[in-house]
């Protein structure tokens, strides 16, 4: 048995296992699990910033200064110059959508530096990227949301991927777009451990490398593997003597560029995420060394607002802990918290405005309070109960679920995101 694992725990999601209030539902290909707001919630509307009357602004800019000095020196065309975006959240960031969103739009302008921290397997229907192929079977996923590991040790992805001879994936350039196929670096993230076993690696039809993930006790491990500049396939398989634990890869360039990195966690309540050990997770996040944390979560929280089964304060606090908990590995990292969109609907539940006002205003002082940069996603879209103008455009925004944006309604959030930070990034740079 995997070390760590909790024999009986569920491997793959989409199964009865269901922890807590996570659920999942099909939607337009998304498997998603959502959520609601407070019902005692103060019912006046968020502010709205606004941008030369085009569009809102990040609050709190000056908490983005690092992230600015980063972007500033890979815009110079400094050498090596990477700057790296780890954007985390629930189903609201699936299909790698809003991420790409923004992504092409910072690449297009800064350069591409590769696809950045990928997952060998597809968790659910929700997970995939953009800037990536990814082929796999016989793995056994480990998913944060259901507690499956007694140790805390969940990767940066929050999947754990285990396996032994029958399991195999390729992680290769996308099947289309330009976006994503210049590599020359990949690296393994795995763990290891008294059981560990054999993990055969190649890039494309090269040898098979063979690394030993035994280890005297649980830790965690990075192979890297340079190769010239271009597309690559990166092969893992499963080589036997033993059980393998694997994390997810990282695939970059040399820059200059940007990367942006998705962890989408779909149905995974804020408060889940508090099971990670807390010096693993530093250890992940200061190997990735991010310039940016985007965090995205609190679509599946919602449903306990309309439940009253928990308290905007106490919501608060939840998000303290996993700011704090991630930005532990990286001190001083440059944070944007994103509020949540607009919801009509939840799990079985009817979201009403004042929920929603509820979770966006305890979002916005949790970001304030920590000092971290804000952006109001149910503002922009018009403030709390306009999920339903842009549900009725054509074409549509809004899923019929009310919970998720469309593909378009992602990529008008996407350029709205990427407009207000580049507003706060011109802002900081311009002379005087």
């Amino acid at each position: 048995m995997d070390d760590g694992a909790i024999e009986g725990a569920p491997a793959r999601a989409g199964a009865e296992a269901e922890a807590e209030a996570e659920a999942t539902s099909a939607t337009d290909g998304l498997a998603v699990a959502d959520g609601a707001g407070d019902a005692d919630a103060p019912t006046a509307a968020p502010q709205i910033v606004i941008v030369d009357g085009e569009g809102p602004l990040i609050e709190s800019p000056e908490a983005l200064a690092t992230f600015y000095a980063a972007l500033a020196a890979t815009e110079a065309g400094e050498p090596a110059a990477v700057t790296r975006i780890l954007h985390m959240g629930d189903s609201s960031i699936g299909l790698d959508g809003l991420p790409h969103a923004i992504r092409s739009r910072m690449q297009g302008r800064f350069g591409d530096a590769g696809p950045g921290f990928v997952l060998i397997d597809r968790f659910s229907k929700n997970y995939t990227s953009q800037v990536a192929t990814i082929d796999a079977a016989g793995w056994e996923i480990c998913y944060i949301a259901y507690l499956c590991r007694k140790d805390g040790r969940y990767g940066l992805g929050g999947h754990v991927f285990g396996g032994e001879r029958e399991a195999w994936s390729k992680i290769g350039p996308p099947a289309r777009g330009l976006l994503g196929r210049e590599v020359s670096r990949m690296e393994l993230w795995y763990g290891a451990g008294p059981a560990g076993g054999l993990l055969r690696v190649r890039v494309d039809r090269d040898p098979y490398e063979v690394i030993d993930t035994r280890a005297p006790a649980p830790t965690d491990r990075w192979h890297t593997i340079e190769v010239e500049s271009g597309e690559h396939t990166l092969e893992l398989r499963g080589g036997g003597r033993g059980r393998v634990r694997v994390y997810g890869v990282v695939l970059e360039n040399e820059g200059p560029g940007i990367v942006w990195d998705t962890v989408s966690m779909s149905g995974a309540l804020t408060r889940r995420l508090h099971s990670y050990d807390a010096d693993h997770i530093a250890a992940q996040v200061a190997r990735r060394d991010p310039d940016l944390l985007v965090l995205s979560y609190g679509g599946n929280d919602l449903r306990r607002f309309v439940t009253r089964a928990v308290e905007p304060a106490a919501y608060k606090e939840e998000l303290r802990v996993l700011v704090r908990k991630l930005r532990q590995g990286k001190p001083g990292l440059s944070c944007l918290v994103v509020g949540v969109i607009d919801h009509g609907r939840s799990g079985p539940y009817d979201v009403e405005p004042r929920h929603v006002a509820a979770m966006v205003a305890a979002q916005r002082e949790l970001a304030a309070e920590e000092g971290c940069a804000f952006f109001d996603a149910a503002g922009a879209m018009g403030g709390p109960g306009s999920v339903h103008r842009w549900r009725s455009q054509r074409p549509r925004l809004v899923e019929p679920d009310l919970k998720h944006l469309s593909r378009r309604g992602r990529d008008r959030m996407g350029q709205m995101i990427y407009d207000a930070v580049i507003a706060g990034y011109e802002a900081a740079v311009e002379p005087g």
